[in-house]
């Protein structure tokens, strides 16, 4: 079982818009769950370490926290999207994709 949590804060709304989204990937489409795994494994997301900020971050930037329960397997990412590697950018961007909790 691999779920996945993508939790979103900043902006200008700060914490009062902050947006969470639960996607467990044993509930998708085949397809969806495919592409999913594959970009959780291309980022190498449990080698990740656990902050990835920008130095100088503004009070707008967005700041992304990632949790995945893989096999039994936790890890947590906190991050800015300048800061992250490209494919947990792109694995963010089709998180963003669904709906919201």
């Amino acid at each position: 079982m691999t779920r996945l949590i993508l939790r979103c804060t900043g902006g200008f709304t700060g914490p009062a818009g902050a947006q969470t989204r639960s996607i467990d990937l044993t509930l998708l489409a085949p397809a969806q769950a495919h592409r999913l795994a594959q970009l959780l494994d291309a980022c190498q997301f449990f080698n990740l370490p656990e902050q990835l900020r920008k130095i100088a971050p503004q009070s707008s930037d967005f700041l992304y926290d990632l949790h995945v329960d893989k096999d039994g397997w936790q890890h947590d990412v906190h991050y800015h999207l300048d800061a992250a590697p490209i494919a947990l950018r792109q694995l963010t961007e089709q998180l963003n994709h669904y709906p919201p909790d």
